[in-house]
């Protein structure tokens, strides 16, 4: 990044990077300058940089390059990432419900739980505990 800085984007900084780091580790896969770029993207939006028992830890790469690069909202990415991880989506699968607007959907089924249960049983019928 101290090279970018100094040369600037038309430099093509990233992409004599990833070719560098390919040269240096030829072992080492995921660093095309496509992929150097999402990781960057990833570190400017994701400060702080929270890990252990996030959802985002529990998926492969281009599921989280997929919330980043379709999703704004931090909440909404947080949303998607412990639904993908839940339910077990493919990446086409995430990219599916993002696109349908899953998150404005979920829980607002129409239901008679209210009239019909008794009180405990209305959060069972709607997935609480």
């Amino acid at each position: 990044m101290e090279r970018q800085a100094r040369q600037g984007w038309g430099a093509k900084v990233i992409e004599r990077l990833s070719s560098d780091l390919r040269k240096a580790l030829p072992d080492m896969k995921g660093l095309s300058a496509s992929n150097l770029k999402y990781m960057r993207f990833f570190a400017q939006n994701c400060p702080d940089l929270q890990f252990g028992q996030q959802s985002a830890d529990q998926m492969p790469w281009f599921h989280i390059v997929t919330l980043l690069t379709r999703l704004e909202a931090p909440s909404l990415r947080e949303w998607y990432a412990r639904e993908a991880v839940q339910q077990g989506w493919p990446r086409e699968t995430l990219e599916l419900q993002i696109k349908n607007r899953l998150h404005l959907r979920e829980g607002a089924a129409i239901t008679n739980f209210e009239r019909r249960l008794e009180p405990p049983q209305v959060r069972l019928g709607q997935g609480d505990p």
